[in-house]
Protein backbone atom coordinates (compact mmCIF):
# COMPACT_ATOMS: atom_id res chain seq x y z
CA UNK A 1 0.00 0.00 0.00
CA UNK A 2 1.26 3.51 -1.49
CA UNK A 3 2.48 5.78 1.86
CA UNK A 4 2.61 9.44 0.23
CA UNK A 5 4.08 10.46 3.41
CA UNK A 6 6.96 8.60 3.74
CA UNK A 7 7.99 9.05 -0.24
CA UNK A 8 7.29 12.75 0.22
CA UNK A 9 9.80 12.50 3.27
CA UNK A 10 12.15 10.31 1.44
CA UNK A 11 12.14 12.60 -2.11
CA UNK A 12 12.67 15.41 0.54
CA UNK A 13 15.74 13.41 2.55
CA UNK A 14 17.40 12.99 -1.30
CA UNK A 15 17.17 16.71 -1.67
CA UNK A 16 18.54 17.50 1.53
CA UNK A 17 21.44 15.43 0.95
CA UNK A 18 22.45 17.49 -2.33
CA UNK A 19 22.07 20.72 0.15
CA UNK A 20 25.49 22.40 1.38
CA UNK A 21 26.22 20.85 4.64
CA UNK A 22 26.57 22.84 7.74
CA UNK A 23 30.31 21.92 8.22
CA UNK A 24 30.78 23.58 4.58
CA UNK A 25 28.70 25.92 4.78
CA UNK A 26 30.48 27.25 7.72
CA UNK A 27 33.82 26.58 5.96
CA UNK A 28 32.71 28.42 2.89
CA UNK A 29 31.61 31.83 4.90
CA UNK A 30 35.07 31.74 6.13
CA UNK A 31 36.77 30.99 3.41
CA UNK A 32 35.13 34.19 1.83
CA UNK A 33 35.72 36.71 4.64
CA UNK A 34 39.79 35.49 5.05
CA UNK A 35 39.28 36.93 0.88
CA UNK A 36 38.30 40.18 1.86
CA UNK A 37 41.33 40.81 4.75
CA UNK A 38 43.47 39.53 1.86
CA UNK A 39 42.48 42.44 -0.70
CA UNK A 40 41.96 44.56 2.05
CA UNK A 41 46.03 44.34 3.17
CA UNK A 42 46.48 44.33 -0.92
CA UNK A 43 45.16 47.61 -0.62
CA UNK A 44 41.85 46.71 -1.98
CA UNK A 45 38.68 47.92 -0.23
CA UNK A 46 35.66 45.83 -0.93
CA UNK A 47 32.67 43.83 0.44
CA UNK A 48 32.36 40.33 -0.21
CA UNK A 49 28.79 38.98 -0.52
CA UNK A 50 27.17 36.12 -1.70
CA UNK A 51 25.01 35.79 -4.87
CA UNK A 52 22.78 32.91 -6.34
CA UNK A 53 21.88 29.87 -4.98
CA UNK A 54 24.49 30.03 -1.38
CA UNK A 55 22.49 33.71 -1.45
CA UNK A 56 19.20 32.41 -1.29
CA UNK A 57 19.47 29.54 0.33
CA UNK A 58 19.03 26.91 -2.42
CA UNK A 59 22.42 25.41 -2.98
CA UNK A 60 22.33 22.07 -4.77
CA UNK A 61 25.12 20.03 -6.29
CA UNK A 62 25.59 20.97 -9.82
CA UNK A 63 26.58 18.03 -11.04
CA UNK A 64 23.47 15.77 -11.71
CA UNK A 65 25.66 12.65 -13.29
CA UNK A 66 27.84 12.88 -10.24
CA UNK A 67 26.27 13.28 -6.54
CA UNK A 68 29.92 13.90 -5.28
CA UNK A 69 30.43 16.68 -7.54
CA UNK A 70 32.16 20.23 -6.24
CA UNK A 71 29.60 23.03 -5.08
CA UNK A 72 30.09 26.36 -7.13
CA UNK A 73 29.20 29.11 -5.20
CA UNK A 74 29.02 32.59 -5.92
CA UNK A 75 30.38 35.87 -4.99
CA UNK A 76 30.88 39.49 -5.88
CA UNK A 77 33.76 41.47 -4.58
CA UNK A 78 32.48 45.19 -4.79
CA UNK A 79 34.95 47.41 -4.48
CA UNK A 80 35.22 51.11 -3.50
CA UNK A 81 34.09 53.57 -5.82
CA UNK A 82 31.16 53.39 -8.68
CA UNK A 83 31.71 52.69 -12.17
CA UNK A 84 32.72 55.78 -13.22
CA UNK A 85 36.18 55.17 -11.49
CA UNK A 86 37.58 52.40 -13.36
CA UNK A 87 37.67 50.73 -16.77
CA UNK A 88 36.18 47.47 -16.47
CA UNK A 89 39.46 45.56 -17.74
CA UNK A 90 40.92 47.98 -15.25
CA UNK A 91 39.27 46.40 -12.12
CA UNK A 92 39.66 42.69 -13.37
CA UNK A 93 43.22 43.70 -13.85
CA UNK A 94 43.62 45.22 -10.65
CA UNK A 95 41.60 41.69 -8.53
CA UNK A 96 43.47 39.26 -11.16
CA UNK A 97 47.13 40.97 -10.43
CA UNK A 98 46.03 40.54 -5.99
CA UNK A 99 45.83 37.20 -6.29
CA UNK A 100 48.00 35.92 -8.85
CA UNK A 101 50.70 37.58 -6.51
CA UNK A 102 49.76 35.80 -3.39
CA UNK A 103 51.80 32.46 -2.70
CA UNK A 104 47.96 31.32 -1.24
CA UNK A 105 45.85 32.24 -4.04
CA UNK A 106 47.92 31.77 -6.90
CA UNK A 107 48.26 28.18 -7.51
CA UNK A 108 44.53 28.09 -6.87
CA UNK A 109 43.32 30.79 -9.16
CA UNK A 110 41.16 29.80 -12.39
CA UNK A 111 40.82 32.95 -14.24
CA UNK A 112 37.61 32.84 -16.27
CA UNK A 113 35.82 35.00 -18.79
CA UNK A 114 33.36 36.48 -15.99
CA UNK A 115 34.75 35.43 -12.95
CA UNK A 116 38.27 34.27 -10.88
CA UNK A 117 37.78 30.80 -9.20
CA UNK A 118 39.55 29.49 -6.48
CA UNK A 119 39.07 25.73 -5.43
CA UNK A 120 39.44 24.60 -2.33
CA UNK A 121 40.45 21.14 -0.84
CA UNK A 122 37.68 18.60 -0.62
CA UNK A 123 35.93 17.78 3.18
CA UNK A 124 34.52 14.39 3.47
CA UNK A 125 35.13 13.96 -0.18
CA UNK A 126 33.24 16.84 -1.35
CA UNK A 127 35.14 19.67 -2.52
CA UNK A 128 33.42 23.49 -3.50
CA UNK A 129 34.86 26.64 -5.22
CA UNK A 130 34.65 30.09 -4.84
CA UNK A 131 33.44 32.22 -8.06
CA UNK A 132 34.26 35.79 -7.24
CA UNK A 133 32.52 38.63 -9.70
CA UNK A 134 34.83 41.86 -9.93
CA UNK A 135 31.84 44.83 -9.37
CA UNK A 136 31.36 48.74 -8.38
CA UNK A 137 28.64 50.59 -7.51
CA UNK A 138 26.45 51.55 -10.42
CA UNK A 139 26.23 55.56 -11.28
CA UNK A 140 23.58 57.33 -9.62
CA UNK A 141 22.68 58.43 -12.86
CA UNK A 142 21.97 55.05 -14.26
CA UNK A 143 20.06 54.09 -10.94
CA UNK A 144 17.80 57.25 -11.52
CA UNK A 145 17.02 56.00 -14.68
CA UNK A 146 16.22 52.24 -13.88
CA UNK A 147 14.27 53.85 -10.66
CA UNK A 148 11.98 55.12 -13.04
CA UNK A 149 11.82 52.64 -14.75
CA UNK A 150 11.44 49.86 -11.83
CA UNK A 151 7.96 48.73 -10.12
CA UNK A 152 10.08 48.41 -7.14
CA UNK A 153 12.52 51.27 -6.95
CA UNK A 154 13.23 50.46 -3.48
CA UNK A 155 15.44 47.74 -4.79
CA UNK A 156 17.70 49.84 -7.59
CA UNK A 157 20.10 51.28 -4.28
CA UNK A 158 22.15 48.60 -4.07
CA UNK A 159 22.52 48.44 -8.11
CA UNK A 160 26.53 47.44 -9.48
CA UNK A 161 27.78 46.95 -12.71
CA UNK A 162 30.44 44.37 -13.58
CA UNK A 163 32.34 43.43 -16.46
CA UNK A 164 30.95 41.94 -18.99
CA UNK A 165 33.44 39.62 -21.36
CA UNK A 166 32.67 40.86 -25.15
CA UNK A 167 35.41 38.37 -26.75
CA UNK A 168 39.77 38.17 -26.29
CA UNK A 169 40.10 40.66 -23.22
CA UNK A 170 37.42 43.26 -24.18
CA UNK A 171 35.41 43.95 -21.52
CA UNK A 172 31.99 46.49 -21.06
CA UNK A 173 29.96 47.25 -17.95
CA UNK A 174 26.57 45.18 -17.52
CA UNK A 175 24.07 46.55 -15.05
CA UNK A 176 23.30 43.85 -12.13
CA UNK A 177 21.66 44.15 -8.54
CA UNK A 178 21.71 40.81 -6.38
CA UNK A 179 21.35 42.61 -3.47
CA UNK A 180 18.31 43.78 -4.43
CA UNK A 181 16.98 40.48 -5.93
CA UNK A 182 17.81 38.98 -2.69
CA UNK A 183 15.88 41.95 -0.74
CA UNK A 184 12.81 40.85 -2.98
CA UNK A 185 13.50 37.07 -2.40
CA UNK A 186 13.78 37.62 1.53
CA UNK A 187 10.61 39.50 1.81
CA UNK A 188 8.07 37.05 0.08
CA UNK A 189 10.55 33.87 1.67
CA UNK A 190 10.35 35.30 5.15
CA UNK A 191 6.54 33.99 5.87
CA UNK A 192 7.42 30.74 4.34
CA UNK A 193 10.53 30.56 7.14
CA UNK A 194 8.29 31.98 9.66
CA UNK A 195 6.01 28.55 9.38
CA UNK A 196 8.41 26.62 9.76
CA UNK A 197 11.85 27.81 11.07
CA UNK A 198 11.09 26.75 14.88
CA UNK A 199 10.76 22.89 13.72
CA UNK A 200 13.25 22.81 11.36
CA UNK A 201 15.98 24.16 13.31
CA UNK A 202 15.22 21.77 16.05
CA UNK A 203 15.33 18.78 13.37
CA UNK A 204 18.73 20.56 11.86
CA UNK A 205 20.19 20.87 15.52
CA UNK A 206 19.35 16.63 16.58
CA UNK A 207 21.57 16.29 13.25
CA UNK A 208 24.32 18.68 14.24
CA UNK A 209 25.06 18.53 18.06
CA UNK A 210 28.57 18.13 17.58
CA UNK A 211 28.53 21.44 15.67
CA UNK A 212 26.35 23.35 17.60
CA UNK A 213 25.81 23.59 21.28
CA UNK A 214 22.15 25.19 20.89
CA UNK A 215 19.69 25.57 18.41
CA UNK A 216 20.44 29.90 18.72
CA UNK A 217 23.86 29.28 17.22
CA UNK A 218 23.01 27.57 13.76
CA UNK A 219 23.53 30.23 10.90
CA UNK A 220 19.95 31.44 9.45
CA UNK A 221 21.80 30.65 6.26
CA UNK A 222 21.16 26.84 6.82
CA UNK A 223 17.37 27.89 7.64
CA UNK A 224 14.92 25.91 4.80
CA UNK A 225 11.42 27.20 4.26
CA UNK A 226 9.12 25.32 1.58
CA UNK A 227 10.10 27.77 -0.66
CA UNK A 228 13.43 27.11 -0.65
CA UNK A 229 13.06 23.45 -0.90
CA UNK A 230 10.78 23.37 -3.88
CA UNK A 231 13.98 25.77 -6.05
CA UNK A 232 15.96 23.10 -5.00
CA UNK A 233 13.79 20.41 -6.29
CA UNK A 234 13.31 22.22 -9.32
CA UNK A 235 16.82 23.30 -9.99
CA UNK A 236 17.99 20.02 -9.32
CA UNK A 237 15.66 17.83 -11.15
CA UNK A 238 16.72 20.81 -14.11
CA UNK A 239 20.21 19.20 -14.55
CA UNK A 240 19.05 16.00 -14.37
CA UNK A 241 16.33 16.71 -17.07
CA UNK A 242 18.26 18.17 -19.40
CA UNK A 243 21.91 16.31 -18.89
CA UNK A 244 19.71 14.05 -21.20
CA UNK A 245 19.53 15.97 -23.99
CA UNK A 246 21.60 16.23 -26.17
CA UNK A 247 21.87 20.27 -26.34
CA UNK A 248 21.11 20.28 -22.78
CA UNK A 249 23.61 22.95 -21.59
CA UNK A 250 22.25 25.36 -24.04
CA UNK A 251 18.43 25.15 -23.65
CA UNK A 252 17.94 24.36 -20.11
CA UNK A 253 16.73 27.46 -17.86
CA UNK A 254 18.95 29.73 -15.81
CA UNK A 255 18.50 29.34 -12.20
CA UNK A 256 17.78 33.04 -12.21
CA UNK A 257 14.49 31.76 -14.16
CA UNK A 258 13.62 29.40 -12.00
CA UNK A 259 14.07 31.27 -8.36
CA UNK A 260 11.99 34.26 -10.00
CA UNK A 261 9.08 32.81 -11.60
CA UNK A 262 9.11 30.23 -8.11
CA UNK A 263 9.28 32.94 -5.85
CA UNK A 264 6.56 35.29 -7.68
CA UNK A 265 4.45 32.45 -7.80
CA UNK A 266 4.51 31.19 -4.19
CA UNK A 267 3.77 34.89 -3.30
CA UNK A 268 0.50 34.61 -4.56
CA UNK A 269 -0.01 31.32 -2.26
CA UNK A 270 -0.30 30.12 1.39
CA UNK A 271 2.97 30.13 3.59
CA UNK A 272 1.54 27.36 5.81
CA UNK A 273 1.55 24.82 3.57
CA UNK A 274 4.17 21.30 3.14
CA UNK A 275 6.97 21.32 0.02
CA UNK A 276 4.63 19.33 -1.87
CA UNK A 277 1.90 21.87 -1.99
CA UNK A 278 3.65 24.31 -2.66
CA UNK A 279 5.20 22.76 -5.39
CA UNK A 280 2.24 21.21 -6.94
CA UNK A 281 0.84 25.10 -7.22
CA UNK A 282 3.86 26.22 -8.22
CA UNK A 283 3.47 23.89 -11.46
CA UNK A 284 0.02 24.14 -12.12
CA UNK A 285 0.57 27.29 -12.66
CA UNK A 286 3.83 27.11 -14.68
CA UNK A 287 1.22 24.73 -16.78
CA UNK A 288 -0.92 27.38 -17.44
CA UNK A 289 1.53 29.95 -18.64
CA UNK A 290 2.36 27.09 -21.22
CA UNK A 291 -0.42 27.72 -22.64
CA UNK A 292 1.17 31.53 -24.07
CA UNK A 293 2.88 29.04 -26.43
CA UNK A 294 0.03 28.91 -28.50
CA UNK A 295 -2.36 31.34 -27.61
CA UNK A 296 -2.37 34.71 -28.07
CA UNK A 297 -1.56 37.56 -25.20
CA UNK A 298 -4.93 38.75 -25.63
CA UNK A 299 -6.54 35.22 -25.62
CA UNK A 300 -4.18 33.68 -22.77
CA UNK A 301 -5.51 37.36 -20.50
CA UNK A 302 -9.27 36.43 -21.52
CA UNK A 303 -8.90 32.91 -20.61
CA UNK A 304 -7.06 32.92 -17.36
CA UNK A 305 -6.94 36.13 -15.94
CA UNK A 306 -3.99 39.01 -15.43
CA UNK A 307 -0.87 36.43 -15.36
CA UNK A 308 2.23 38.32 -14.89
CA UNK A 309 5.19 36.10 -14.10
CA UNK A 310 5.45 35.61 -18.21
CA UNK A 311 4.28 37.99 -20.74
CA UNK A 312 4.26 37.79 -24.12
CA UNK A 313 2.70 41.01 -25.75
CA UNK A 314 4.17 41.52 -28.89
CA UNK A 315 5.21 37.68 -29.42
CA UNK A 316 8.15 37.94 -27.24
CA UNK A 317 8.96 36.40 -23.90
CA UNK A 318 9.62 38.62 -21.05
CA UNK A 319 10.71 37.20 -17.62
CA UNK A 320 11.13 40.64 -15.44
CA UNK A 321 14.29 40.45 -12.92
CA UNK A 322 12.68 42.20 -10.27
CA UNK A 323 15.45 43.98 -9.15
CA UNK A 324 16.51 45.50 -12.70
CA UNK A 325 13.98 46.50 -14.46
CA UNK A 326 16.27 46.54 -17.41
CA UNK A 327 17.07 42.58 -17.71
CA UNK A 328 14.84 40.53 -19.40
CA UNK A 329 15.36 36.83 -17.78
CA UNK A 330 13.98 34.82 -21.36
CA UNK A 331 16.32 37.50 -23.58
CA UNK A 332 17.85 33.71 -24.83
CA UNK A 333 14.36 32.50 -25.06
CA UNK A 334 13.60 34.58 -28.10
CA UNK A 335 16.91 33.88 -29.66
CA UNK A 336 16.10 29.58 -29.82
CA UNK A 337 12.36 28.70 -30.02
CA UNK A 338 13.79 25.46 -28.47
CA UNK A 339 14.06 27.16 -25.01
CA UNK A 340 10.85 27.93 -24.04
CA UNK A 341 9.41 24.25 -25.54
CA UNK A 342 11.95 22.27 -23.73
CA UNK A 343 10.84 24.69 -20.51
CA UNK A 344 7.14 23.51 -20.03
CA UNK A 345 8.03 20.41 -21.44
CA UNK A 346 10.37 19.62 -18.37
CA UNK A 347 7.67 21.29 -16.30
CA UNK A 348 5.18 18.36 -17.06
CA UNK A 349 8.16 16.18 -16.52
CA UNK A 350 8.73 17.57 -12.64
CA UNK A 351 4.87 16.93 -12.40
CA UNK A 352 5.24 13.31 -13.41
CA UNK A 353 8.33 12.19 -11.46
CA UNK A 354 7.92 14.23 -8.31
CA UNK A 355 3.78 14.99 -7.87
CA UNK A 356 1.91 11.85 -9.53
CA UNK A 357 4.52 9.69 -9.02
CA UNK A 358 3.24 9.44 -4.97
CA UNK A 359 0.12 8.17 -6.69
CA UNK A 360 1.55 4.74 -7.81
CA UNK A 361 0.34 2.09 -6.08
CA UNK A 362 3.42 -0.35 -7.21
CA UNK A 363 6.90 0.72 -5.28
CA UNK A 364 9.43 0.24 -8.05
CA UNK A 365 7.88 2.39 -10.54
CA UNK A 366 6.99 4.68 -7.87
CA UNK A 367 11.48 4.48 -7.29
CA UNK A 368 11.74 4.58 -11.04
CA UNK A 369 9.84 7.91 -11.36
CA UNK A 370 12.08 9.26 -8.88
CA UNK A 371 15.43 8.03 -10.37
CA UNK A 372 14.41 9.63 -13.15
CA UNK A 373 13.63 12.59 -11.84
CA UNK A 374 16.62 12.76 -9.59
CA UNK A 375 19.19 10.72 -10.79
CA UNK A 376 19.50 7.25 -9.82
CA UNK A 377 23.02 7.74 -7.98
CA UNK A 378 21.28 10.86 -5.92
CA UNK A 379 18.16 8.05 -5.17
CA UNK A 380 20.69 5.36 -4.00
CA UNK A 381 22.70 7.57 -1.95
CA UNK A 382 20.02 8.01 0.59
CA UNK A 383 17.75 4.98 -0.20
CA UNK A 384 19.98 2.36 -0.65
CA UNK A 385 17.54 -0.41 -2.07
CA UNK A 386 14.41 1.04 -0.33
CA UNK A 387 11.48 0.47 -3.16
CA UNK A 388 13.41 -2.07 -5.40
CA UNK A 389 11.53 -5.14 -4.82
CA UNK A 390 10.44 -6.19 -7.91
CA UNK A 391 7.32 -6.67 -9.20
CA UNK A 392 5.29 -9.39 -7.98
CA UNK A 393 2.92 -11.10 -11.10
CA UNK A 394 -0.48 -11.54 -10.17
CA UNK A 395 -1.56 -14.87 -10.27
CA UNK A 396 -3.23 -15.93 -13.20
CA UNK A 397 -7.02 -17.76 -12.43
CA UNK A 398 -7.92 -20.31 -14.94
CA UNK A 399 -11.45 -20.22 -14.87
CA UNK A 400 -13.10 -17.49 -16.68
CA UNK A 401 -9.44 -16.41 -18.43
CA UNK A 402 -9.26 -15.07 -21.41
CA UNK A 403 -7.04 -17.97 -24.32
CA UNK A 404 -4.82 -19.52 -24.55
CA UNK A 405 -5.01 -20.17 -20.51
CA UNK A 406 -8.72 -21.82 -21.04
CA UNK A 407 -7.70 -24.00 -23.04
CA UNK A 408 -4.89 -25.38 -20.88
Amino acid sequence: MKNIPERQKDILSIIASLDISPTMYRNAVEKYKVITKFLSDCGIEADMYPQGSFAFGTVVRPNAKDPSANYDLDFICQVSGSRADYAPSELRQKIEDAFTSSAIYGGKLKVCKECFTVEYADINGVGFTIDIVPAADETSENKKRLTQKSLAPELIGTAIAIPKHNGERNYSWLTNNPKGFRIWFDKINEPFLAASRETYRQHLFEDNRTLFSSVEEIPHGLDRSALQRVIQLLKYHRDVYYAKLEDGDDLKPISAIINAVATQIASQYTPYCSVFELLEYVLNELNIYAQQEKLTFKEFTQMYGSRTVFSRPDGKWYISNPANPEDNLADKWNQDGRIPTYFFRWVKAVRTDLIESLQQENEQQFRIAIENGLGSMAVSSVLGKKYCSPITPKPIVLQGAAKPYRSL
